[in-house]
């Protein structure tokens, strides 16, 4: 497992501990699942080796929806392929300006953090307060866009040594293409550098070259490799 790899299934693993779901080293993989969130970046396996018990991490699920980041062809295997994602990385030079009339702060709100990322994420409000459960425990920095007073938009970075992952990126869909995002990455890319962060990553739909993956290339990252996802039937 490579170190963008190793971050990001950290921050997995502890995020969907905090919220009261399941993580577990299985099969060659880290799964995770939570039953109340059906979102499969919530309930999905990264191997951590070259190779997986495929009817290891399937009876672990035991019938639940989920998804494998693999190479491996699961075709045959009752897996449907899904939307690849591209994992990018970055050094930890200065991030760049991004202009936003948005507001940009860090925050030990939960009850601001969890419902803005939970709407701007397009997941039900009773997964606000799970989202949120990462707010102020140990590695995890929560920032938000406000527009005036009115939470806008959402971002989270996990820093684990001298690696850091970005993610739950979200915007409400009121506040969008207002700039929140690029501000929110540059935000999130000081903050790592001030925690003496010197490898970033985050990823992103490898197929759909949208407003995020062009968000996070402005923001400094290179597009590393390319991740397919099998997903359950």
């Amino acid at each position: 497992m490579n170190e963008l790899e190793r971050v990001e299934a950290a921050a997995l693993r502890d995020a969907v501990g905090l919220a009261g779901g399941r993580a577990e080293l299985v099969g060659g993989a880290l799964c995770v699942a939570h039953e109340a969130v059906p979102a499969l970046d919530l309930n999905r396996a990264i191997p951590v080796g070259e190779e997986i018990d495929l009817e290891a991490i399937t009876a672990w699920y035991a019938g639940g929806r989920h998804m494998i980041a693999t190479h491996v062809d699961l075709g045959s295997r009752g897996y449907t392929r899904g939307n690849p994602w591209t994992k990018f990385e970055r050094d930890a030079a200065p991030a760049a300006t991004a202009v936003t009339e948005l507001r940009i702060e860090e925050t030990l709100d939960a009850g601001v953090f969890g419902p803005v990322a939970a709407e701007g994420s397009g997941l039900p409000a009773q997964a606000a307060p799970l989202i949120a459960a990462i707010v102020g425990a140990p590695g995890w920095h929560c920032v938000v866009a406000f527009a005036g007073d009115e939470p806008a938009a959402s971002g989270a970075l996990f820093v684990d040594g001298a690696s850091a992952w970005l993610g739950i990126g979200a915007t409400r869909p009121s506040f969008r293409r207002r700039g929140a995002q690029g501000a929110l990455l540059a935000a999130r890319i000081e903050l790592a550098r001030a925690h003496g962060a010197t490898v970033l990553t985050s990823e992103t739909g490898a197929h759909d070259r949208g407003s995020s993956y062009r968000n996070i290339e402005r923001a400094g990252f290179r597009a590393a490799y390319e991740r397919p996802n099998w997903v359950s039937s």
